[in-house]
């Protein structure tokens, strides 16, 4: 992850990350079902680069000043790996069908 994140973990707001490595965080002893959220925040400057491609049907952004233009390459943003999880101690899983 680069940038911006909000984590969830079973309903509870485990808080906004700025970074590449958020950490580790204590998700209580584990037992029962787990529910992770991670919603994650693409660059401003990214939307407005996307705005001025030549295809795009609709604006999302408006800016006074645009130094980016069409050709102006995007920034890293997003999941830009393999999202992993590690869990310490038993785990049973289960499929939602």
């Amino acid at each position: 992850m680069e940038n911006i994140a909000d984590v969830a973990v079973n309903g509870k707001y485990q808080g906004l990350y700025g970074s590449a490595v958020p950490g580790r965080r204590d998700q209580g002893d584990g037992a029962g079902q787990q529910s992770d959220c991670v919603q994650v925040t693409n660059l401003w400057v990214n939307r407005l680069i996307g705005d001025q491609q030549p295809w795009a049907l609709k604006k999302y952004t408006f800016a006074d000043f645009t130094p980016y233009k069409a050709d102006s390459p995007l920034l890293p943003s997003g999941l830009l790996g393999p999202c992993v999880a590690i869990c310490v101690g038993a785990v049973r899983l289960s499929r939602s069908t």
